[in-house]
This record gives C-alpha cells, structure tokens and sequence, in this order.
C-alpha cells in the first residue's frame, strides 16, 4: 500500500478528494499533506445545496492530529461555487467546520483532553494559542448546549457559589433527574429566576416545573414562588443537614474559647458515628463525658437527620414539631434558632420527603464546578468559566471523533 493510499484512509476522505502530496520534514518535525479534488468535479452551493458551477479555489490550511511526534497540517484548495440564487460561496469540506484552521479530529481531542487538562496546559503542549483552545471549546459547548434536551423536566435545584472573592455569586439550576447542570446566572438576588424562566420558555412551558429545591435564602424563595407560582418549593435534607453542620461548628468556635479539648475536632462532628474511626469515637465520647454544648449539638444532628427515616407524613410532621420543641429548649442559642427557622419551613421540608427529592446530587456537581474555575482564568473569564461549567458538569453531547 502506497503512503498516500494510506493517509487517505486514515483520514477518511471520499471521492472526490484524495491526497495529491506529502512533504514529511524530520528537522521541523512537521508532516504536510496536500489534498485535491478530482478535475471536473460540481459541489453543491453550501446554503442552498444545488449543483454549482465552479468560480474558482481559495487555499486553505488546517491543523490536524499529529503523526506520532510530528505536526501534521493539511492543505487544499477549497473551491468556490457560483450559485445563480445565494452567489459565490465556499463549499463546506468533510474534515473540517467554516471559519477554522483546524480539522474536526483536531477539536475533539482538545473538547476531549479539556476535562482533564487547564487550557494553558493543552496550549503549551500542542503548540497553540491559549485563545484558539477557548475559540474551540465555546463553539462546540454552545452548541450541545442549544440542544439541550429538557422535554421531561419536573424538578430542577438552585444554588449559589462563590466565584471569585468580594461575595462575587453565579446561581447554578440543575436537572436534579439527570444530575446537570441546565443554567447559570449571575448573583444571587430573586430576579435570577426570572431570566430562568426566559430561558426556560425558548424550550419548554415553564409551568411544567413541579418542584424547585433550594435553601432557605430569601430572594430564592422570592423568585420561585414570584416567577414559578405552580411549582412546590422544597428544603432538602443536604441543605438542612449543612445548616445544622454550620450550627454546630459555631458552638464549637465559641466553647473553644474556655474548652481547647475541642481544637482539631471540626470535621468530627460533619460526620456520622458509623463513618468515625476509632479514634474519633474516643475523642468525641471524652469530650461528651465533659457535657459539652458541642456535644449536645450533635445529639441534635443524629436526631434531626433521623426525619428523613420517616415515610409516613403525619408522623413526620409530628417528629418536626418535637425536634423544634427539643431545640428551642436546648439553651444553645444556634440550634434555637435553626429549630425555628425549620419549624417555618417544615412545608417545604416535608414536601421533599413526600417527594424523595435531595439536592445530594449537587454537591458532586459543584466539586466539578470548582474544578472548572481553576481552568477559567485568562481572558474573559466570566465568559469561559460559564463555558468551562458546562463541558464539566451540563453532561452536554460533544464530539467525539478523536
């Protein structure tokens, strides 16, 4: 088999191109390859798709995969078709899209390779330009995104992260079903949902929305029942649990001040008995046997994190109206005040029972997300660190040719 028979199969090229030439340069470490069109050949006008007479070629350079350690580019002459309706055009070619110097095999390792890599890093080692790898990344990311499917969306999940410091927010929504993220917006303020909601309208009834998970924050409760006045708004027991979480390392922070026993003891208390080491149990049964208001809080906790166990409604919000009871008797200030602020929520809160809806699945979602904005940084980082949360975590249908 000749080296051009070879090379034409390897990048799947159909009549009527084939490739005229190869120029292998071993000093430069660059591979080209010259491609054609057979003589006489008609393309079709690329808008209206009628045979056309040839006007004339334009001459064209891509980069491509590399050949082992070599650079490999391909070069043709694109021809230019003159259509009596749209005109003079330059006719699409297989390996490549419009308007780019590299071939569709190329982009899909870089859309590919960009999960894993920072884009400075896949700039230095394939030897382009940071800017090129983002030109890429923000096409084909906004275009899987377009096409996003959300016929069969019920339940989404709303939170809110930091992005960078000076309470600098974005507002995630997810498809909680396909565990994705559908949305960004910037801050955090009620009118988020509004432009959720716009957004929502170009693809399906936003009134379809029967659930919307989310904390406790205000403006989010604001604009859900302002902007989604059919959907349930529930608290689910990640958010719960994590304010109680907080709760409990405030007690700690301030008892550390007269009981150094408890320094070190943080992430303890962010855990179950069943998930503690053996050391751990010792620490926390010592620092228990010291009747602690920690300690106590964490009683609260394994008490509180007990409600999810329960399937039957009314017993359920029976279990609420005791644990508020428990609290707002504690005499610690913090879990009184969480024990209020769930008895005023215990709706929403047992609609996500009701429901079996949990906002788990953010947390993982929001570990890639952090993820991405270390690959965010550059030019325009508003613009590509949305990009960057998308190909990490909106599970968006991309190339795959490489």
């Amino acid at each position: 088999m000749e080296d051009k028979e070879l090379i034409q199969i390897t990048l799947g090229l159909l009549s009527p191109w084939f490739v005229k030439d190869i120029d292998l340069n071993t000093s430069k470490r660059r591979m080209d390859i010259y491609l054609d069109f057979s003589k006489g050949t008609k393309f079709s006008c690329p808008v209206c798709n009628k045979l056309s007479e040839l006007h004339d070629t334009k001459k064209k350079v891509w980069r491509h995969l590399d050949f082992f350690h070599y650079e490999t580019y391909l070069h043709a002459r694109v021809p230019r078709t003159k259509c009596n309706e749209h005109g003079v055009k330059l006719v699409n070619v297989p390996w490549t899209r419009q308007n780019t110097g590299f071939t569709l095999f190329f982009e899909a390792l870089i859309v590919a390779i960009s999960k894993e890599m920072t884009v400075s890093a896949i700039a230095e080692m394939i030897n382009i330009h940071e800017d090129s790898v983002w030109r890429i990344l923000t096409h084909y990311v906004n275009k899987a995104a377009a096409k996003m499917d959300l016929s069969g969306l019920d339940t989404i999940g709303v939170d809110e992260i930091s992005v960078k410091k000076g309470h600098s927010y974005v507002t995630l929504f997810y498809d909680l079903n396909k565990s994705r993220i559908i949305h960004i917006e910037n801050g955090k303020k009620r009118s988020v949902f509004k432009k959720f909601r716009e957004y929502l309208s170009k693809k399906i009834d936003p009134d379809n929305i029967k659930y919307i998970s989310m904390d406790m924050y205000p403006a989010f409760k604001g604009g859900a029942r302002e902007y989604f006045p059919n959907a349930k708004i529930v608290y689910d027991k990640f958010h719960i649990v994590k304010m109680m979480n907080d709760a409990i390392d405030k007690v700690r922070r301030s008892e550390y001040q007269s009981n150094k026993d408890l320094g070190k003891t943080r992430f303890m208390w962010l855990k179950n008995p069943e998930n503690l080491s053996d050391r751990e149990i010792a620490k926390i049964q010592s620092i228990k046997d010291l009747d602690t208001k920690t300690a106590k809080a964490y009683k609260f906790k394994l008490a509180l994190q007990r409600l999810w166990e329960i399937k039957n409604m009314d017993v359920a919000r029976e279990y609420i109206e005791k644990w508020h009871y428990w609290g707002t008797h504690s005499n610690i200030k913090e879990v009184i005040t969480l024990a209020k602020m769930i008895k005023r929520n215990s709706h929403g809160i047992l609609e996500s029972i009701k429901g079996n809806i949990s906002n788990g699945v953010v947390e993982g979602l929001n570990n890639k997300i952090k993820t991405a904005f270390k690959r965010s940084y550059g030019l325009k980082t508003e613009v590509y660190r949305n990009k960057m949360i998308f190909l990490m975590a909106g599970k968006l249908s991309l190339p795959t040719r490489c």
